[in-house]
């Protein structure tokens, strides 16, 4: 609908990221709240409330949102989301069928007060520059580090194979640097690479005519136990991941 708006707020309680919105949540301004939602979530907080208190619902199918948001980040980070209708949306909200993907709550401050700690979790990082050593530098990275956190040598070669394919993406298609990420819970390992250009990873047909036509992505959805790629339109960014099956 013409003339919609909607802003959104971020601050950070207790390790939690709060996005206050306010506005109208429509048609029109659907991707606006998806897109801010699932930057906040890539940041690993402690969890991600949402305070849609102040916001004006246009219709109902648009709380389908918060599922698109909960389903994508399913697998990584797996960052518990709350909402805080607020007292005039609770009865909207808990006739519908997202409350079986996200926490509502009346207020931030009841969300907060059931948020449980994530179980607890090993997170290495390191940025590499746009140059050509850098994937071999991010193999050099995931093998210390998975030796470190004394993983088994087929999870350790699988996640030196993605985290390289990834960094080299970024090599090939990107001037930004590479920001690498391995994290290790619920003995998930997931790598995850992050750059300065919002392009989507897609996987193409590898029977096409497009030379190259990003083989190494097609290698690792097979891979892996699943992946996926945030973007961030507003500052030109996306992160890629993986999850790796673990033996």
């Amino acid at each position: 609908m013409a003339g919609e708006y909607l802003w959104c707020h971020t601050e950070e309680i207790q390790r939690c990221t709060i996005v206050r919105v306010v506005g109208v949540l429509g048609q029109a301004t659907y991707s606006t709240l998806r897109d801010t939602l699932l930057k906040c979530v890539i940041e690993q907080p402690r969890a991600l409330i949402a305070d849609v208190a102040d916001v004006r619902i246009a219709t109902a199918t648009v709380l389908s949102v918060f599922t698109a948001v909960r389903i994508r980040t399913s697998d990584w980070p797996s960052i518990p989301i709350l909402v805080a209708t607020g007292p005039h949306h609770a009865e909207l909200f808990g006739q519908s069928p997202i409350r079986r993907y996200v926490g509502l709550y009346d207020s931030v401050a009841t969300a907060l007060t059931n948020v449980h700690q994530p179980p607890p979790g090993k997170r290495a990082f390191c940025a590499l520059p746009h140059d050509p050593g850098s994937p071999r530098a991010a193999r050099q990275f995931v093998r210390r580090t998975c030796f470190e956190w004394e993983l088994p040598g087929t999870l350790t070669e699988d996640a030196v194979h993605v985290a390289s394919e990834f960094v080299q993406n970024t090599m090939s298609h990107t001037v930004s640097e590479a920001r690498l990420r391995l994290e290790l819970r619920n003995d998930r390992l997931t790598v995850a690479v992050g750059d300065d250009n919002a392009a989507p990873a897609v996987i193409r047909d590898p029977g096409s005519n497009v030379r190259n036509a990003a083989a190494g992505i097609l290698l690792i959805a097979q891979m892996a136990k699943s992946w996926g790629c945030v973007t961030d339109e507003i500052n030109s960014q996306k992160t890629v991941w993986a999850v790796l099956r673990s033996p």
